[in-house]
């Protein structure tokens, strides 16, 4: 695997003049085949953005330091191998700083796997806007200008040169002014996450990197509210959109057509996962999560371990972009079933969890659900099916749900 220099520089040519608006409001493609049906994914250009960014600090699950830095997110680069560009799969590059400043602080780039698109309307009376969302994983460095305190460097970093964080990215393009927008929460978790035994990056057997410590880094940062307690939660009903697989097999064209799917969300018990001595805020939410495509697949709950969601926060303005609209990042094991091809193992699963923001329709105009969780599962490479957390990795497994 390797990117692909020439379609980089292209695009980078292209993106700061948009094409038409007709040629990017449209579906993706991916909605309208047969079961385990090979697709191809119909996607804009999208463009490099630049965004305010808030990088937080939880501790014992109480938020001690939120920055509000400056970002510049590259031009998605799409992935090759065997010379040939991957059916949904991008890098992009994400550098913080200070802002007003050339003065970077953290130098990352995310593997991006192409989940959905909808639309969206922030104008009352039109539907205005595209809305395409990724989920991804990758790798940042610290850079000399960032501080030295532990909220601002993760402990991690005294034995890796680099923090893992994951999460989503949304792209949205409004259709009537030619003009692009940005979203995106990105979380690296405490020791008993993305550190334990078993993980790519474990904490020392006689030590610890973070225990009481996570982190977020979420755009627009301006508009943002850190709430890490508020009660919002996904909860209820799978009642729209589907679960897809990536055919690795098939590769470069790894898309399948989505499979419709219903199911559950079932929020339980709030606790802090990265608890030290009391008292803790109940950042975190044990969830039952269960669903079954119109194909065969499935996921249920796992064995493994649990599955949850963190509350991280919200966007307040109900005019800019993403509207008034919570986030949390979800992750954790899910007995997946693949219809198409009969087999089943338990997935690591991580990505992110939006409720509430614009009213959002599909392309036929039926209304979505306010509750938008989207996941992809961990696996070390295009090759090796082995489960790989706490570090860079590719999915295999995309859910994207719709709760009301």
């Amino acid at each position: 695997m390797r990117l692909l220099p020439s379609v980089a520089f292209a695009l980078a040519a292209v993106l700061y003049a948009s094409p038409p608006a007709d040629a990017q409001c449209v579906p993706d493609g991916l909605d309208a085949g047969p079961c385990c049906g090979p697709a191809g994914a119909n996607l804009p250009q999208f463009p490099p953005v630049m965004t305010d960014v808030r990088f937080i600090c939880f501790d014992n699950c109480v938020p001690s330091l939120n920055n509000l830095y400056c970002a510049n997110v590259g031009v998605p680069i799409p992935i090759q191998t065997g010379g040939a560009i991957m059916c949904g799969v991008y890098n992009i590059r994400i550098r913080l700083k200070t802002c007003g400043t050339n003065v970077f602080v953290w130098n990352g780039g995310v593997n991006a796997y192409y989940s959905r698109n909808w639309q969206e309307s922030s104008v009352p009376g039109t539907v205005n806007l595209t809305v395409w969302r990724f989920v991804v994983n990758g790798d940042f460095a610290p850079l000399p200008p960032l501080p030295t305190s532990p909220c601002d460097r993760p402990g991690c970093l005294v034995q890796f040169s680099r923090v893992y964080f994951s999460g989503y990215i949304d792209y949205a393009f409004d259709c009537l002014s030619n003009t692009w927008r940005m979203s995106f929460a990105l979380s690296h978790e405490c020791d008993k996450i993305h550190h334990a035994p078993g993980t790519a990056r474990p904490a020392p057997a006689a030590g610890s990197f973070h225990p009481t410590r996570s982190f977020s880094m979420v755009a627009p940062g301006s508009t943002f509210t850190v709430a890490t307690a508020a009660g919002v939660q996904s909860n209820g009903p799978i009642i729209q959109e589907a679960m897809r697989w990536n055919d690795y097999s098939t590769a470069p064209q790894i898309c399948r057509f989505e499979e419709r799917a219903q199911g559950i969300f079932q929020a339980g018990n709030t606790f802090c996962f990265c608890a030290g001595p009391p008292p803790a805020n109940p950042q975190y939410i044990d969830t039952m999560v269960s669903a079954q495509g119109a194909c065969g697949s499935s996921v249920v709950p796992s064995p493994n371990g649990p599955f949850t969601q963190k509350q991280i926060g919200g966007w307040t303005s109900a005019t800019a972009w993403p509207g008034q609209e919570f986030v949390l990042f979800d992750f954790g094991w899910l007995d997946t079933k693949n219809g198409c091809i009969g087999t089943g193992r338990p997935e690591w699963y991580e990505g992110g969890e939006t409720i509430g923001g614009f009213p959002a329709t599909d392309f036929a105009g039926v209304a979505l659900g306010r509750q938008f969780e989207d996941l992809g599962s961990a696996r070390f490479s295009f090759i090796n099916p082995a489960v790989r957390i706490g570090a860079p990795h590719v999915c295999e497994y995309l859910l994207n749900f719709n709760l009301p």
